[in-house]
């Protein structure tokens, strides 16, 4: 069955998001490995390749963007990982975008992307916050 994401991942032990600006169909959850930070899922830009400028301005709108590292990642897979989009900062400086659905070079992409927030290769592809179940409504 396919899985797709769409969202923030930031690795850091400050709640720095902005609940209000939220956009309505949003989910926000605390990510406990394999780093310590906050991720927030974005359903209407799943499967969209949105420009850097609109994921940026998205970014500080929702408070994101004063972390020093910070990643947006729309991922798809089927078994294997089908595409990534990425854009982010890491250590004060802009990355991105990577866009990748190449078969031969995804993987490598997406692992290149996941890097950028210190996920190490193990960890990227066992990815908590990518296991179904996680960003499922919480009472």
């Amino acid at each position: 069955m396919a899985y797709q994401f769409a969202g923030f991942l930031v690795p850091t032990s400050q709640d720095i998001v902005s609940t209000a600006a939220l956009p309505d169909d949003a989910l926000r959850r605390a990510i406990t490995s394999p780093f310590v930070g906050i991720g927030v899922r974005l359903p209407s830009l799943i499967g969209k390749a949105p420009p850097a400028s609109q994921v940026n301005a998205l970014a500080e709108e929702i408070g994101i963007a004063g972390a020093p590292s910070w990643l947006f990642i729309a991922y798809d897979t089927w078994g294997c990982i089908d595409s990534v989009y990425a854009v982010g900062v890491r250590d004060g400086i802009a990355f991105g975008p990577f866009d990748d659905s190449n078969v031969q070079t995804v993987e490598a992409t997406f692992l290149q992307a996941m890097a950028r927030i210190g996920v190490d290769p193990e960890n990227a592809l066992r990815f908590k916050p990518f296991e179904r179940g996680f960003w499922a409504p919480q009472a």
